[in-house]
């Protein structure tokens, strides 16, 4: 019973609300972890294929804005993920999770016209956009079902005839 014990204790007191990634310099909880999740999502929706969600591309874009992005676009980029929700609600009525996809799709319409939407939710858009896109470019599924990768140096193909260097 003490081991069982000492093995739950730890879940007792863990703080409600935390990400599932550790992050040092974004201060997100699990809502905005929710909240980016879903907008990878409508980025990348899954079908036949895994979605953005499925591999995980949120954790990527949370951790390539702690790690790789400068402080002042972090909270510009952080102040946007708020801001998405507040224009939704403003737009739709609604919170950005509760949208249909039809509806995101809409929200993500207006905000690509960049008409009437706050800078830093066009930020937010279009960094988080890019990073999920490539978060899912370099996800295994992609790299071994889509475009298949090859290590270097690859293939030798040596019947492919050489162009004469001073004809360049």
């Amino acid at each position: 019973m003490l081991s069982a014990g000492v093995v739950f204790i730890p879940s007792c007191f863990q703080e409600q609300g935390r990400p599932s990634i550790v992050l040092m310099n974004i201060n997100i909880s699990s809502d905005d972890e929710d909240l980016m999740a879903e907008v990878c999502e409508t980025f990348i929706p899954a079908t036949d294929t895994p979605g953005a969600k499925e591999i995980g591309a949120h954790l990527f874009v949370l951790k390539m804005l702690d790690d790789c992005t400068p402080n002042d676009d972090q909270k510009k980029v952080m102040e946007g993920l708020k801001g998405l929700d507040k224009l939704a609600k403003k737009e739709i009525n609604k919170k950005f999770n509760s949208c249909t996809p039809k509806e995101r799709t809409d929200l993500f319409t207006l905000i690509e016209s960049k008409k009437g939407v706050p800078d830093e939710v066009v930020q937010f858009y279009t960094s988080v956009k890019k990073l999920t896109i490539q978060a899912f470019t370099t996800s295994k599924y992609f790299l071994t079902n889509v475009h298949i990768y090859e290590m270097v140096p690859a293939r030798f193909h040596g019947c492919v005839p050489a162009k004469n260097s001073n004809t360049l």
